[in-house]
């Protein structure tokens, strides 16, 4: 009988020990792989190229205010005379040409254009043509938006006009989701540039990640974080075939206990 109690206790500590084994381990953790006080490599950040349907602030500053009025409004230079107070900063839509019709210059084409590319452009036309001799041109982009997806963790993120990474924007998704319920090695960032769409995939957990194209985002991007899937049923069957192992063995210990008694 005291076998038998031996026993019964070594197989009850069997079937605890499997059905820990058979938690979803914890593997959480962002650039797992990085180690202290090893440097390494930093890419700058890219600069936004404009895209069709965005949209910008543009503003032109000059010493003399009224000069550079008539390229920060719509209005006709009668209205400019008789307007006393600053106008506001004009927001400019780039069309399917990917042009922008821009105040006193008319049609610009700054598709495939950065921020200070398109600031040069403008400052060098007011020049050449004679309006002012020395402008200050600020634009910014007002539509960076990307959009993330995967479960509870879906929201949309929009800056103004800066580059902007996937960490970042993770760290901005307002959600409960917690890491164990997205799957942060298995990260899809989808990316549409001239007209055709393009899935990356992209490993959270690895430092390789700062050199992926996609590790600084684009306007318009989508960022799908897949969920984690639990086998259930796959886990159970383990357990079932585990089981019926443990049982059959013990079966026979103890046929053999009770016929050596």
């Amino acid at each position: 009988m005291e076998h038998v109690n031996r026993f019964g206790w070594a197989l009850g500590l069997a079937l605890l020990l499997m059905l820990a084994s058979c938690t979803t381990p914890r593997t959480l953790g962002y650039l797992l792989d990085m180690e202290y006080n090893h440097d390494y490599p930093a890419k700058p950040a890219p600069e936004l190229r404009m895209q069709k349907e965005d949209r910008l602030s543009i503003q032109v500053l000059s010493e003399n205010a009224q000069l550079s009025a008539p390229f920060n409004t719509m209005l006709t230079l009668t209205d400019l005379a008789n307007q006393t107070s600053q106008q506001p900063v004009l927001t400019y839509v780039v069309d399917r040409e990917g042009n922008i019709d821009f105040p006193v210059l008319g049609k610009l084409h700054v598709e495939g254009m950065t921020l200070p590319e398109i600031e040069k452009m403008i400052a060098d036309e007011i020049v050449s043509r004679g309006y002012i001799k020395q402008p200050v041109v600020n634009a910014e982009l007002d539509n960076f938006t990307v959009t993330i997806i995967g479960g509870a963790r879906s929201s949309i993120q929009e800056i103004k006009g800066h580059s902007f990474n996937i960490l970042q924007a993770l760290a901005r998704a307002n959600s409960n989701a917690t890491d164990e319920q997205v799957n942060i090695k298995e990260v899809t960032v989808i990316r549409t540039e001239n007209g055709i769409r393009t899935a990356y995939a992209i490993n959270l957990q690895i430092n390789e990640l700062f050199e992926s194209p996609v590790f600084y985002l684009q306007q318009n991007d989508i960022i799908y974080y897949k969920p984690k899937v639990y086998r259930l049923s796959q886990t159970a069957s383990s357990f079932i075939n585990f089981f019926t192992t443990i049982t059959s063995f013990a079966s026979l210990v103890l046929a053999y206990l009770a016929i050596t008694k």
